[in-house]
């Protein structure tokens, strides 16, 4: 369950990073990343169906998706700010 989570954190940050739905607002970067979280919490429990501890859904992985999902997003934005400006490479 963790690495489909960080996996989708990656990927969450790639796609906000490209698309800037909000422009210079950083609100809506963060509102698609809480999406792509509760994508992820319906994945998981459509693969592994019913677990003992229900709870573990949301938690595994939670510090580490959102950590990741900022890290990704942030570089992500940063190279297309750098190619916009500069022209490539």
């Amino acid at each position: 369950m963790y690495y489909i989570r960080i996996s989708f954190a990656v990927l969450a940050g790639i796609v906000n990073g490209l698309l800037n739905l909000g422009g210079d607002s950083a609100i809506y970067g963060v509102f698609e990343g809480f999406i792509f979280f509760i994508i992820t919490y319906y994945l998981l429990k459509y693969i592994f169906g019913t677990i003992a501890d229900p709870t573990k859904y949301v938690k595994t992985g939670i510090f580490s998706y959102f950590l990741l999902w900022f890290v990704a997003w942030t570089i992500t934005w940063n190279m297309y700010l750098f190619f916009v400006m500069h022209g490539g490479p």
